[in-house]
């Protein structure tokens, strides 16, 4: 069945456009996103902002184990993508000689939860100095990820979100390298001259015009 949104209407003539719809709810703009993508070959991003409303007891939603409305857009987002993709697929293993294979649309995504900062504050307990000293150790809010840590530092540096991150092991280590090396980020502890060599390596074959590094303050061996 064909999906239509008037939300996508205007991006009819525009195959490189962005479609941000604030009120997401099952995401049915991106499945027509998508669905307009794989019909005329368009390269169309969509940005689905939804608050994460819970599904109420008893319904069809929750009997099926999501919690929340978002919960219900992303697995949305990927059964239709993996359906478009499929379509297509089967399309093109019957194609007749001279025709021309479909292209498979763009159909990965992007989940991000507005939180408070990944990073701990220093709000010492003056009572008890020697253990605020112990818990600052870790940079880090209990129970955050280091790709999270990465992402804020993006944030902070005016990058979006939307810009190709690759990780790499060097050293032993992993090396989150952003937008073709303009920014390298390696959280680990023990940083040694190994990776400080291997991530510089990794600039010369990279050659970005623009080269940032982050380390934490207490990763160096």
């Amino acid at each position: 069945s064909q999906i239509r949104c008037p939300r996508t209407a205007i991006l009819a003539n525009d195959p490189t456009g962005i479609c941000l719809d604030f009120f997401a709810g099952s995401s049915s703009t991106a499945h027509a996103i998508m669905k307009l993508n794989a019909e005329d070959g368009g390269n169309r991003k969509f940005i689905m902002v939804q608050l994460p409303e819970p599904c109420a007891d008893g319904t069809e939603a929750a009997k099926a184990g999501y919690k929340n409305i978002c919960e219900i857009g992303k697995e949305r987002i990927r059964r239709a993508g993996e359906k478009i993709k499929a379509e297509i697929e089967e399309q093109n293993a019957q194609l007749k000689l001279g025709e021309e294979p479909k292209k498979v649309p763009d159909i990965g995504f992007k989940v991000f939860k507005l939180d408070s900062s990944n990073l701990k504050q220093w709000q010492p307990d003056y009572d008890d100095l020697e253990t605020t000293l112990f818990d600052s150790i870790s940079n880090y809010v209990e129970g955050r990820s280091e790709l999270d840590v990465a992402y804020e530092i993006m944030l902070k540096m005016g990058m979006e979100l939307t810009w190709p991150l690759e990780t790499h092991t060097i050293g032993g280590k992993n090396v989150y390298e952003i937008g073709m090396g303009a920014l390298m980020i390696c959280l680990d502890d023990h940083i040694t001259t190994e990776v400080a060599e291997g991530m510089a390596a990794l600039y010369k074959e990279l050659a970005p015009e623009t080269w940032r590094v982050v380390f934490k303050d207490n990763g160096f061996a």
